[in-house]
């Protein structure tokens, strides 16, 4: 039976946006002043086109366990996109904040490349046959609260604490055969995961010239939980101020990493996030 391949492809083009939390610590536009020591908020809607690759653990019907680094790439899961939901909402006053980044995927049939089987003895001939379809439903939600430790001309520095969740619901449809039989199998199977960890991390800006429009934001976490033996998340761009908000543009990583016999051995994902902040 399969453990769990599915898990990981979910998870990453779930994680499709643990948050362009970005854009929350940078400076505001010209029409509002997010450190005059009064309440105000920013909302910003973003998408996120990574690249996604996994190492998961499989038990086949023949026994023991092997290792398969798997790949997901953007042309596929979009194609299979249901519906979609990211953005992240900040509540600031002065040099304290409070962010929440929200992000839900539901994707139908997702097609993944297996790209090497590891076993007892090393490397396995790539399965000559390969059919993955990956079903996925995920939540995931990040939570933190800040303080500003430096604010001046050339720039913004957070440092803040939180947590991240991960809730990923995912069904899988395999087949694969090799040569003389080896990991000839097929099989469907379903499987729910709830991953929460504690994050620490600082995020901000470095201001480009006098003008104050151009900035670059940077955002950089590291934590551990009850799944994953450890996660980081990490992303640097560039942004433009308008008199209403931010146009925020990133290249992100995601990723994930446990022992042992675990569903999610390894993942990352990586790549670039538009998004647009909105003040008041």
């Amino acid at each position: 039976m399969i453990r769990k391949k599915r898990l990981q492809a979910g998870l990453w083009a779930a994680v499709a946006g643990a948050g362009v939390l970005a854009s929350t610590g940078v400076a505001s536009g010209a029409g509002v002043d997010m450190y005059d020591g009064q309440w105000h908020y920013s909302l910003t809607p973003y998408a996120w086109f990574p690249n996604i690759k996994q190492t998961t653990h499989l038990t086949t019907p023949l026994g023991g366990g092997r290792t398969v680094d798997v790949e997901v790439k953007p042309d596929s899961y979009l194609s299979n996109l249901d519906f979609a939901l990211m953005g992240t909402f900040e509540a600031r006053k002065g040099d304290w904040a409070l962010a929440m980044d929200l992000i839900y995927n539901d994707f139908g049939d997702q097609e993944g490349r297996i790209k090497t089987v590891r076993g007892p003895g090393g490397n396995e001939p790539l399965p000559i046959d390969v059919n993955l379809n990956v079903g996925i439903q995920v939540l995931i939600w990040t939570g933190i609260g800040s303080y500003t430790v430096a604010r001046d001309a050339a720039g913004t520095l957070d440092l803040f604490g939180g947590v991240r969740y991960l809730g990923l619901e995912t069904s899988t449809d395999l087949s694969f055969s090799g040569p003389d039989g080896v990991l000839g199998r097929s099989g469907s199977t379903s499987d729910r995961v709830n991953v929460w960890d504690g994050i620490v991390g600082v995020r901000g800006a470095v201001e480009l010239g006098a003008g104050g429009d151009w900035f670059l934001p940077y955002y950089l976490d590291i934590g551990a939980g009850n799944y994953s033996n450890w996660t980081w998340q990490g992303w640097a761009g560039l942004g433009y101020r308008f008199d209403w908000g931010d146009v925020v543009l990133v290249y992100r990583n995601l990723a994930y990493s446990t022992s042992g016999d675990e569903i999610v051995e390894d993942m990352r994902m990586a790549g670039p996030a538009l998004g647009a902040t909105f003040r008041w």
